[in-house]
């Protein structure tokens, strides 16, 4: 990696390495490493990958442990579970210009635009291996409070929730003790429209080019509805109390 590649990655993460072959290994993708026999890190970048994933979740399981006092076991998982997600890594990886600094093999670079959000969660989780081992725990944990301080926030992290289907299962079940009912629509200009509903109240609208993704809308779009203090979701809670 040439020193001026390091100078701005230094830069973009906020301070300096002192491994600057651990670094190396942490930015070449598989399938650079795979392409050029004569590339070999002194790192592996899946260990790497496997290694961040903890300390990662290590980091955010704590902090969250510390933020929601009142909240259980279920509601710190699914925070966590959000927090950790390719999504959130991505919309991080991109904050740092991370895919700048990444060696990637001919084939992926080509698709980038589809690899792009597993690429840069896969390449932060390796990053984040390389700072613990270079500079320790200490500031391996400032970099990331400086990165994810703005998501431990409820309603934020919801609002980018990679799975409402199950956050709003979850929701209605533990509020309402029922399910959300679905409907499909016909599919028109290479567009799926979905509709949940609750007691076929409250209903919710969603459309994506794949059936999963009309469906994540409208539980999304409903999951909003019922949070936002609606006069009809005291309603329900009502009706689902009467057994109605």
């Amino acid at each position: 990696m040439a020193k001026q590649t390091i100078a701005k990655l230094r830069k973009a993460v906020g301070f300096s390495f002192r491994n600057k072959k651990l670094i190396e290994a942490a930015l070449t993708h598989p399938s650079y490493r795979n392409e050029c026999v004569s590339v070999k890190p002194v790192a592996c970048f899946q260990r790497l990958e496997f290694l961040g994933d903890s300390v990662l979740n290590f980091f955010i399981a704590r902090r969250l442990y510390k933020l929601f006092p009142d909240a259980d076991e279920g509601l710190l998982s699914r925070l966590r579970s959000i927090l950790v997600s390719r999504r959130v890594l991505a919309k991080i990886g991109k904050t740092i210009k991370l895919h700048r600094f990444l060696d990637i093999g001919k084939h992926e670079k080509k698709q980038f635009s589809l690899l792009k959000e597993k690429i840069l969660a896969d390449s932060f989780e390796a990053l984040v291996a390389a700072i613990y081992y270079d500079r320790g725990l200490k500031k391996t944990e400032e970099f990331l409070a400086k990165h994810f301080n703005t998501y431990f926030d409820q309603k934020k992290l919801f609002r980018i929730d990679p799975n409402p289907k199950s956050t709003l299962q979850e929701y209605v079940q533990k509020e309402l003790h029922i399910l959300p009912s679905y409907e499909i629509g016909h599919k028109e200009k290479h567009q799926f429209t979905a509709w949940v509903s609750i007691h076929g109240k409250m209903r919710s609208k969603g459309k994506g080019r794949t059936l999963k993704e009309a469906e994540a809308k409208a539980a999304a779009g409903l999951l909003k509805k019922l949070r936002s203090g609606s006069p009809l979701r005291k309603k329900l809670i009502e009706k689902s109390k009467s057994g109605i």
